[in-house]
């Protein structure tokens, strides 16, 4: 007797050979899968988007909050609300900036695959 799994492949091959009866009608419960996107290639860098851009300045913007209120820079520390502000700034100026940046770089890999 075949196993679940070379019944399955028995059946897709027949599926695909157009070998299955006009009144056939799969078991309920085996829908298809969808399909998954199409792996990125090595070196391939991801399209732009927003949130990604988002949370790598949150990212920044927090460990710069820490990094702020646990080392002093030759001074006294700041307070957690001028470092708040700072990191606050921060992140405002990296999101737009890392948008762009990944737009660039995804620009210039599309150029160099084209031609």
């Amino acid at each position: 007797m075949a196993t679940k799994k070379q019944q399955r492949r028995r059946y897709q091959r027949a599926q695909g050979r157009g070998r299955l009866y006009d009144d056939y009608e799969p078991k309920p419960g085996s829908e298809p899968k969808p399909e998954r996107a199409a792996p990125r290639r090595r070196g391939e860098p991801p399209p732009p988007t927003w949130r990604r851009s988002v949370k790598r300045a949150a990212i920044f913007a927090v460990g710069l909050f820490v990094l702020t209120q646990v080392v002093s820079f030759g001074g006294p520390r700041a307070t957690p609300a001028g470092a708040g502000f700072q990191a606050i700034a921060v992140f405002f100026f990296l999101t737009p900036f890392g948008y762009l940046m990944d737009g660039f770089l995804y620009n210039r890999w599309l150029k160099r695959q084209r031609g």
